[in-house]
């Protein structure tokens, strides 16, 4: 169970103070069948001991690293709780030869377990501790007579249930976590390319050039589009064109790795970068670096292609003060740029400026 926010903690003190009530519903009812000879003994165990504890754990939940160790302070908690139950199992048929129920141990477990979330791991480790303190008790104090076989066997079973059933609970949680991941990553992110799609990379370039009208500063679009691509798919196949746009991707991210920058497949085979606060000869250095790493890559183009390498064309519009500007008229301004660097021969970059 995770604990992020106070609200959270909130609840999980509420648990704990339900958990409390519950000890003091009990005591209502286990005091309706023991002697009378026995309420001191049992209500110093209840509310001494028990309730203490409980309180105890409340208190250290206002401890700033409680979130860090919340999983052992229950757990600990859960022990602590069932061996205060061992002990006045014991005390009852020691000194009073009464034999005092163990379901409360049970319920410990369950409750502690779902109801505070203590993790597989130390569920199986508190519940382990737990029925080897059980099977001492039962060792040096047969409290149940011929029954202790079965009451051994039916404690043991109860707490192995809990934690196989937490275990079940904790790997669902997990693959349902996995399936969300999956499935947020393939919301926002190209499959192929490991770009952001067309509709998480306008989301995510709406907030930036928010902030860079806030902040006043520059803002450049750019625009990159593999050049005859089309032959090159024609020529090589589908397949080793998606391994043309694998190759584009990551030379983007070798390029742009600020925080900021925004790298996202367009479609097909065109890409845009989104870059703020960066001043315009950053920009041509960049756009000399994607052109430089594509001529390293040196693969070999179509015959019938305008070079004999692949290689792009990068359209670039630059804003040093965004104004009033939209993203859309941003890309718009880098698509224009782009069929200049197309029509001037294709392998370059072509820069223009945008105007308020």
């Amino acid at each position: 169970m995770r604990i992020n926010t106070p609200s959270e903690l909130r609840r999980m003190r509420i648990a704990l103070i339900i958990g409390a009530v519950l000890v003091l519903a009990f005591m209502a009812a286990d005091l309706m069948l023991l002697p009378s000879s026995m309420y001191q003994l049992y209500i110093f165990d209840r509310l001494i001991i028990q309730c203490s504890i409980i309180l105890l754990v409340i208190a250290v939940s206002y401890w700033r690293k409680f979130i860090q160790y919340r999983s052992f302070v229950f757990a600990t908690l859960l022990v602590a709780l069932t061996y205060s139950n061992y002990w006045l199992i014991w005390v009852c048929w020691d000194e009073h030869n009464f034999i005092f129920p163990y379901e409360g141990t049970i319920l410990y477990a369950f409750f502690c377990v779902f109801a505070l979330g203590i993790p597989f791991k130390l569920a199986i480790t508190a519940n382990f501790m737990n029925i080897l303190g059980f099977l001492g008790l039962m060792w040096v104090a047969p409290v149940y007579g011929d029954r202790v076989p079965i009451s051994a066997a039916f404690v043991s079973g109860s707490l192995f249930i809990c934690v196989y059933a937490r275990y079940r609970l904790d790997r669902s949680v997990r693959k349902l976590k996995e399936t969300n991941d999956r499935l947020l990553k393939l919301s926002k992110f190209d499959p192929l390319s490991d770009l952001l799609n067309r509709r998480a990379l306008r989301e995510q370039s709406e907030k930036l050039i928010a902030v860079s009208k806030r902040h006043k500063v520059s803002m450049a679009v750019l625009m990159l589009d593999l050049d005859d691509f089309k032959k090159y798919n024609d020529c090589f196949g589908h397949q080793q064109g998606d391994e043309a746009i694998k190759v584009q991707a990551r030379i983007m991210k070798e390029v742009f790795k600020r925080e900021t920058d925004i790298l996202g497949r367009y479609g097909g085979e065109e890409f845009i970068v989104v870059l703020s606060d960066i001043e315009k000869a950053q920009v041509e250095t960049h756009c000399d670096a994607l052109l430089g790493k594509w001529k390293d890559a040196a693969l070999e183009h179509a015959k019938d292609a305008k070079h004999p390498l692949v290689s792009c064309s990068i359209g670039v519009a630059f804003a040093q003060s965004v104004g009033n500007m939209t993203i859309d008229y941003l890309i718009d301004e880098a698509d224009k740029a782009l069929y200049e660097a197309k029509k001037n021969g294709k392998a370059q970059y072509v820069m223009a400026e945008a105007q308020c």
